[in-house]
């Protein structure tokens, strides 16, 4: 399956099930006016990564790389895009794994990775040390 379809209006208006749970399945939709794209449909929680990621970059936040990211402060937070922000923000400047960032998002890390290789998000290939692999050894036997 392609990640990204090509839909007209017309199609749209006729087929929106099915364009929205290609959309929910992570195959972005183009909406076309006369072939010309004009909008495009995402799932959210694509959306809320390629959020996170950019307020990340645009803003730079200091996070010193052995903070790390406790639950409680992700519990915290009432607005899941506050919280997609705050754990890539952790996440992208390396004081966090993926998946230390996949269980505080409460999703399967194998999914996170996916949805990140899908987005181009860049991934750490490997642990920075001994705490953060036995931290992703942890949640993978959790997953």
């Amino acid at each position: 399956m392609k990640a990204v379809q090509r839909v007209s209006r017309t199609e749209l208006a006729r087929n929106t099930r099915r364009v929205l749970s290609d959309v929910q399945r992570g195959r972005t939709a183009l909406i076309e006016n006369y072939g010309e794209p004009e909008a495009a449909l995402l799932d959210i929680v694509d959306y809320r990564i390629l959020r996170a990621v950019m307020r990340y970059h645009a803003e730079e936040p200091e996070i010193a790389p052995d903070a790390g990211l406790p639950d409680e402060a992700i519990r915290e937070l009432d607005d899941p895009d506050a919280r997609y922000g705050l754990v890539f923000a952790h996440y992208l400047a390396g004081s966090i794994s993926l998946a230390r960032a996949a269980e505080l998002l409460e999703m399967p890390w194998l999914e996170l990775r996916t949805r990140c290789l899908r987005l181009n998000v860049p991934l750490r290939a490997a642990p920075g040390d001994a705490t953060e692999a036995a931290a992703d050894v942890a949640a993978a036997a959790d997953w």
